[in-house]
């Protein structure tokens, strides 16, 4: 019973009102027990009454790019994790000293959250991996680039080992060993680094494969605007990963 109500029942559905772009708030407060330390972790209702977006409150839900929906929509068991890591990663950006650890700590409830909320944990590693990805670049300067950088080729080296071990010998898939040893360079962040490269390269194709059908249906929808005499506005691609002014995970 890792989420309850503000009575403490377990919860079995959150109100939502929709607030424009990709953006909800919360209608009815919640609460997470962690169930690593049993703590308590509110998370707040909004105003009705009020007309302003408040940031503590407001949430995309997952944010999954459209394209990639068909491996893992914006809302479903993930929802009140995600609710959750929204809520939590504004509270970290209100204390700036603090504010990588605190995001930080976000992540790895957000991991913790969703596989109580019976998502596989492949797939909670995933989502981690990502929002861990979205951490560093958005706090960690230069460090962030290069912790990245390090994991696209890594991505790369792996599948470069499959493609080789499946055109020329078997024995080039031991090329897919050599992101592991860079990855403990990381510290804190090997994990992170190891997930990265490893998944990144599993979902690749279907990444890549959605992403150029997503392009090509944009390019359509282009193509049909100018044709029919660019009535209306032009069509634009589907959200971002971001949207709207609130910083979320």
């Amino acid at each position: 019973m890792p989420f309850v109500d503000s009575e403490g029942a377990a919860l079995d559905r959150v109100a939502l009102v929709y607030r424009g772009g990709v953006l909800f708030q919360v209608v009815d407060p919640f609460v997470w027990i962690d169930p690593r330390t049993g703590e308590h972790i509110p998370v707040p209702a909004h105003d009705l009454a009020s007309p302003a977006v408040h940031p503590g409150n407001a949430t995309d839900l997952a944010s999954v790019p459209p394209f990639l929906w068909g491996l893992t929509a914006s809302s479903g068991r993930q929802t009140l994790p995600a609710i959750l890591h929204d809520h939590l990663s504004v509270d970290a950006d209100l204390d700036p000293p603090s504010s990588l650890d605190r995001r930080r700590r976000a992540d790895d409830a957000f991991r913790i959250a969703l596989v109580e909320a019976g998502v596989t944990d492949l797939r909670a590693t995933t989502m981690w991996t990502a929002v861990g990805l979205q951490r560093s670049l958005r706090y960690e300067g230069a460090r962030g680039l290069l912790l990245v950088a390090q994991v696209v080729i890594g991505v790369l080296v792996i599948v470069a080992a499959v493609v080789l071990a499946a055109l020329l010998h078997p024995l080039w898939l031991l090329l897919a060993l050599v992101p592991a040893p860079f990855a403990l360079a990381w510290g804190r962040d090997a994990a992170l680094v190891l997930a990265g490269s490893f998944l990144g390269a599993l979902y690749s194709p279907l990444v890549v494969g959605a992403a150029v059908a997503s392009g090509v249906e944009y390019g359509v929808a282009v193509l049909i605007w100018l044709v029919r005499g660019r009535r209306g506005a032009m069509p634009r691609p589907g959200p971002a990963i971001r949207g709207g002014p609130v910083e979320r995970g």
